[in-house]
């Protein structure tokens, strides 16, 4: 009988304890469970990526984006059209979503002429290449000299029309000039005619890969500001150039033409000797600015 009933005595401490254990090993693991957090990550629309042209552009699953020369920024269209779109799909996202140095108020959207929707960045409509297979691939930069792959610090860009062919613009789109008059790394616009013609300064030129980054050059101008020069010659504004896309001033008083990519102009007219009265208009706009 005492045997019997420290056998029954064994058996329940042993229960108790195997209880215990049980209850000891289960419940770190419900707290782990409960403490697991839930979160879903969703990453840019657009963002900055490094390449073998600097920094670039490229949508969230790293693929390049590019820009049109032919497009006029902020004038919500685009000149990529037909066969062209199919070699150059267009980029839209109806949310963008960015993160420094991006932000978000640069982009924007248009309806195209066959009712697509586009993404611009900085006025300028949004394009893959078809030729990228990869995440990584540039293969649309210098495609027919006017295509080129976005950077986000770029501060010089190209712009084309059918009669002035390439030539130089600011990040905007507005663009930029020459002055006949001038000599290599000296301005003769001053006084009143940079009132007409507004010295254009970019501090650190960033450039399409179809410039030469040693031809941009910062002068300093005899008021002490500077100025930003291409192969020597000083570039300007236009005041009468209102929106992007712009080119009032080419040819204006034979003098005055959009820069080119090749950095030549015509030589300035030699002044014809003739006795003639001084008016006012004339006393105002002397120098042929």
């Amino acid at each position: 009988m005492k045997a019997w009933f420290t056998l029954m005595v064994f058996l329940v401490l042993t229960g108790a304890l195997l209880i215990a254990g049980c209850t000891q090993n289960t419940a770190p693991a419900q707290v782990t469970q409960q403490m697991t957090p839930l979160t879903t990550q969703t990453p840019d629309t657009i963002r900055v990526a490094a390449s073998s042209l600097g920094n670039i552009l490229v949508d969230a699953q790293g693929k390049t984006l590019y820009y049109f020369a032919l497009d006029v920024p902020a004038s919500g269209a685009s000149m990529c059209t037909g066969s062209c779109a199919g070699i150059w799909p267009i980029f839209y996202s109806s949310a963008i979503t960015v993160s420094p140095p991006l932000m978000a108020s640069d982009f924007s959207s248009f309806v195209r002429a066959d009712g697509t929707s586009q993404t611009t960045y900085r006025g300028w409509p949004l394009y893959y290449f078809q030729g990228d297979t990869n995440p990584g691939n540039v293969y649309g930069e210098n495609v027919n000299k006017d295509w080129f792959a976005v950077k986000p610090d770029e501060t010089v860009m190209i712009a084309q029309r059918d009669t002035l062919g390439l030539f130089l613009t600011d990040r905007m789109g507005n663009t930029l000039y020459y002055f006949a008059k001038d000599t290599p790394g000296t301005s003769a616009c001053t006084g009143a005619c940079l009132a007409k013609w507004p010295a254009f300064s970019a501090g650190p030129v960033n450039a399409p890969s179809v410039l030469d980054p040693a031809d941009f050059s910062t002068m300093t101008r005899a008021d002490g500001t500077n100025q930003t020069t291409f192969m020597g010659r000083p570039l300007y504004y236009f005041a009468n150039d209102t929106k992007p896309g712009d080119t009032n001033g080419e040819g204006f008083n034979n003098l005055w033409y959009v820069a080119n990519i090749t950095g030549t102009v015509p030589v300035a007219p030699t002044p014809v000797q003739t006795t003639v009265v001084p008016t006012q208009s004339m006393m105002s706009y002397g120098g042929g600015y």
